[in-house]
């Protein structure tokens, strides 16, 4: 489960904000809210990118303050993707395992099973920039996958998903297929999806728990 317990930031211009929730474990949570309201807030202090001033965030009943956001047991996903444009799709995954791509047999043999399962396998050897928006999305989630079934150096498993409108930028059709795709991966692989969006549909669209966030959390 992932708990946050009286969570409080402020930012030097004197905004601040303060948040308490629960997601039980493979499940998915839409969190909504106007802009302004902290949503990407909420979404870096989890990964780590922000340090709150009080409260904990806790995943399995263990504290994540003071772990970087390389050592946390999560990925995440952003509406620009983070692909590197001039490598391969392979490549793209292998980096999520292993920056020097240094892979165990092992490590190999899952990025191959998971290229499978999302029915990208026939691509692993395309750049990024000669595939869709919903194909490179998809190259996204699939290194999301592969490092979900993975441990940290603290034993923790990295199966916690969080998604900043990874799909907003998407036509609808495609959209609809990358948000299917997301409640797969949490029914199937056990994941634990926490999506920051504008659009309510998109809970509906996950099965998922809804998340509210006032105009302002001052």
């Amino acid at each position: 489960m992932l708990e946050v317990t009286k969570l409080r930031f402020a930012y030097p211009s004197g905004e601040s904000f303060a948040f308490d929730l629960r997601l039980a474990t493979k499940q998915c949570l839409v969190v909504l809210g106007p802009s302004g309201s902290g949503k990407s807030t909420l979404l870096n202090l989890i990964a780590g990118f922000l340090t709150p001033s009080a409260g904990d965030i806790r995943w399995h009943k263990k504290s994540l303050l003071g772990m970087p956001p390389a050592a946390r047991p999560l990925s995440m996903l952003f509406q620009a993707d983070n692909l590197f444009d001039h490598l391969d799709v392979w490549t793209n995954i292998a980096l999520g395992v292993a920056p020097n791509l240094r892979l165990t047999p092992n490590e190999t043999k899952l990025i191959d099973d998971v290229l499978a399962e999302l029915g990208i396998a026939e691509f692993k050897q395309r750049r990024i920039t000669t595939l869709s928006g919903g194909q490179q999305q998809r190259v996204a989630l699939g290194r999301a996958l592969v490092r979900s079934r993975l441990v940290t150096e603290a034993g923790l498993a990295r199966s916690l998903l969080l998604l900043d409108e990874p799909f907003s930028a998407l036509d609808p059709d495609t959209k609809a297929e990358c948000l299917a795709l997301v409640r797969r991966l949490v029914a199937e692989f056990g994941i634990t999806a926490f999506l920051v969006t504008h659009d309510p549909d998109d809970a509906s669209a996950l099965n998922a728990d809804i998340f509210r966030l006032p105009a302002s959390a001052n």
